[in-house]
């Protein structure tokens, strides 16, 4: 038995340790962009045979680390160093294959329209400088070798290699590549299967952490829940192990999903595992296919899975879709949390999503912004309509959150409707005096279960 105070100290070593390995958080964002999901090119081998101390400290640690992950290596690891000049070419690759610049401009221009990026983001920048100050070590599953940066100390070698390693094991036992390629342009999706996959590695990099302090077999499943030891962590705790300023800089969407992964899906997997029996791998049926899914463990486990809301009218003549995707339930949270500077009513306005989908066009009057959700009950709409009005109204009205007098030039609509006979909330963000002709026709969706 675990004494209290002792059971407070471990969970406290553990959050530090999330704090400790967050800087090797690779970003999400809107597209995906993460070291480990290549298309296809393999990075350049850094040390073709291997830094023999690395392959070393690989042996010692793959039982323990085999056995917290739940998966055996099926096949030899290869390990390897990585200088600055080649993580810089491996990030640029990344960034050229899966973020192509029109790509990052249209997600800038709707994130923008949104109020959550600014429309002056240079997005590709961002992520490249992200990635060079936060990324000290990436599985390549293409050249199927785990790369630790040449500047991580000694002390933090085997922490990176550990979480590595759990990423290596997991393309051996599905192919990494194809999942991610599968969900890259499904936002939501996206961040929830990256929630998975990370959240894997630090669950199983956490209990081996535990393993060697405790000299014994860990089981974090036996800890307290982590949501609350976690739930307060900041970006001012990142800094006492690496620079954080780049970090810092972003806006709050970007570092949200930065963390994301690897701290809601750290709390994610030990409440999965601590309710079902046998452990069993979040991959395959078992991948969580929303963010909802990941924040609330009951969602998953009755296989709460969203409803595709798909806009049924394309653009019309003389219009353009600049971007479409959808927020998910956790970036529906940060909307409203960031506007209306609450992230209690955030949370509460969010809850009972069940789907949504938005699209950016420019018309003959300007952008418009169409963004469609659905709700689990008639109550939940209601509190998020209610809600979005509210950040709508700090957005653009005449309080000290308002915009530029450029951007006040809007009109917005927010409209509680039944959507095939479901709970659904329409927002149309439109120029101010815009002709309604089209309005109705683009804000037309069809409702399908996944």
């Amino acid at each position: 038995m675990v004494r209290t105070g002792a059971t407070q100290a471990i969970c406290r070593g553990v959050a530090h340790g999330v704090r400790r390995h967050a800087r090797t958080a690779l970003l999400a964002a809107a597209c995906f962009v993460q070291a480990g999901c290549s298309d296809g090119q393999a990075s350049a081998p850094a040390q073709a045979a291997g830094d023999s101390t690395l392959t070393r400290l690989l042996s010692e640690i793959l039982p323990a680390v085999e056995r917290a992950s739940g998966i055996e290596a099926v096949r030899p690891l290869q390990v390897a160093r990585a200088d600055s000049s080649q993580l810089d070419t491996y990030v640029r690759q990344q960034l050229e294959s899966q973020l192509p610049p029109a790509t990052a401009r249209a997600i800038t221009a709707a994130y923008a329209r949104l109020g959550l990026v600014p429309d002056t983001l240079d997005l590709r920048g961002l992520l490249e400088a992200l990635l060079r100050e936060q990324v000290v070590g990436y599985y390549d599953p293409a050249a199927d070798t785990l790369f630790v940066l040449e500047h991580v100390p000694a002390a933090q070698l085997e922490v990176v290699l550990a979480h590595e390693l759990v990423h290596a094991l997991q393309d051996q036992r599905v192919d990494l590549d194809s999942l991610r390629r599968n969900l890259i342009h499904a936002n939501d999706r996206t961040l929830a299967a990256q929630a998975a996959i990370e959240g894997h590695a630090t669950f199983a990099m956490m209990e081996w952490q535990m393993g060697q302090l405790s000299r014994g077999v860990a089981d974090l499943t036996a800890l307290p829940d982590l949501g609350a030891q976690l739930a307060n962590l900041d970006l001012d705790a990142l800094g006492d192990v690496a620079s954080v300023a780049v970090l810092q800089s972003a806006p709050e969407v970007i570092q949200e999903e930065l963390i994301f992964p690897y701290v809601g899906g750290l709390v994610f997997l030990q409440r999965a595992w601590s309710a079902e029996d046998g452990r069993p791998l979040p991959f395959g049926d078992g991948l969580p296919t929303s963010t909802e899914q990941v924040l609330h463990l009951d969602r998953y486990l009755v296989g709460d899975h969203p409803t595709d809301v798909v806009f049924s009218q394309s653009a019309p003549r003389g219009w353009e879709e600049l971007y479409s995707n959808g927020l998910g339930e956790l970036e529906t949270r940060v909307f409203v949390a960031q506007h209306v500077g609450d992230e209690a009513r955030g949370e509460a306005a969010a809850a009972g999503w069940d789907g949504d989908a938005y699209r950016l066009l420019r018309g003959p009057d300007g952008e418009v912004l169409v963004w469609v959700s659905v709700w689990d009950s008639d109550a939940e709409a209601d509190e998020f309509a209610g809600a979005a009005r509210a950040a709508y109204g700090e957005r653009y009205g005449s309080g000290a959150g308002s915009s530029s007098a450029a951007e006040q030039m809007r009109d917005v609509r927010v409209e509680r409707v039944s959507l095939e006979g479901r709970p659904g909330v329409v927002i149309q963000d439109v120029p101010r005096g815009m002709s309604l002709q089209h309005l109705e026709a683009l804000a037309r969706v069809e409702l399908s279960e996944q």
